[in-house]
């Protein structure tokens, strides 16, 4: 009961913030650093606005089934609260003028509690873990494995250097708001990865299929939200930004 209310609780919070980054994104964006954004930002916040509706998917679907998928759904907020954690401190020694420091407090003391909550709810649903893993079942198992590592590499990368990958694909100069934004984008993808991970081994093909509905649905947001962007803000992406890939 305590479980199924909190994973409503989180999917309803996850859904409203991302629904809010993913429609008004340049609002967002002003209001965080507190200054005029452009199309860049507003890429970036409208990508983690469609990770945050992906999770919120993941906590409401997953709300009434076994105790093994909630475990996923702790394990997932624990990695993304601490490695937001990270970025915040990080932020907040190399350039503390960036964001607003009284988002910056809400962002700390909130990722803070999060971890703390969803420890204390992994722990109390007695932290099980599937171990029914199909064996003939081989392309889905692979590609589940395919999708995990894909989580943590794209992640890493963003993580790593958003600078990198971005400068040939715009026309504005990039600076430390950008990367953050990437970063937040980068973490999300990372602590994606348990999803497809876990998901190899859930008892049920209807609990298994959950990881692909939320890997569509963030996989559309940042599709749409790409081709949006290239749309509407063609002064801020270069022409070989519009390239589609491959």
């Amino acid at each position: 009961m305590i479980s199924t209310l909190w994973l409503t609780l989180d999917a309803v919070g996850s859904f409203l913030l991302g629904l809010v980054l993913f429609t008004v994104p340049h609002i967002a964006g002003n209001f965080i650093f507190q200054r005029e954004t452009d199309g860049v930002h507003w890429h970036l916040i409208r990508c983690v606005g469609g990770q945050f509706m992906a999770a919120a998917l993941a906590s409401y679907l997953l709300k009434n089934s076994n105790k093994v998928t909630h475990t996923v759904c702790y394990i997932m907020r624990i990695v993304a609260y601490i490695l937001l954690l990270l970025l915040h401190f990080e932020t907040r020694s190399v350039n503390p003028k960036l964001v607003n420091q009284q988002i910056m407090d809400v962002v700390k003391y909130g990722c803070f509690s999060g971890v703390f909550l969803n420890i204390l709810m992994l722990l109390g649903n007695g932290w099980p873990i599937a171990n029914n893993l199909i064996l003939e079942n081989r392309v889905g198992n692979c590609l589940y494995q395919l999708d995990s590592i894909a989580s943590i590499c794209i992640g890493s990368a963003w993580l790593a250097f958003p600078k990198w990958l971005l400068h040939r694909q715009v026309n504005v100069a990039l600076d430390a708001s950008h990367e953050l934004c990437g970063r937040v984008m980068g973490a999300l993808f990372v602590c994606s990865f348990c999803v497809a991970q876990y998901a190899l081994h859930w008892p049920t093909s209807q609990d298994r299929k959950v990881a692909i509905r939320c890997r569509v649905l963030c996989c559309a947001a940042i599709l749409s939200a790409q081709v949006w962007s290239q749309w509407k803000y063609p002064r801020d992406w270069s022409e070989e930004g519009k390239q589609p890939a491959g």
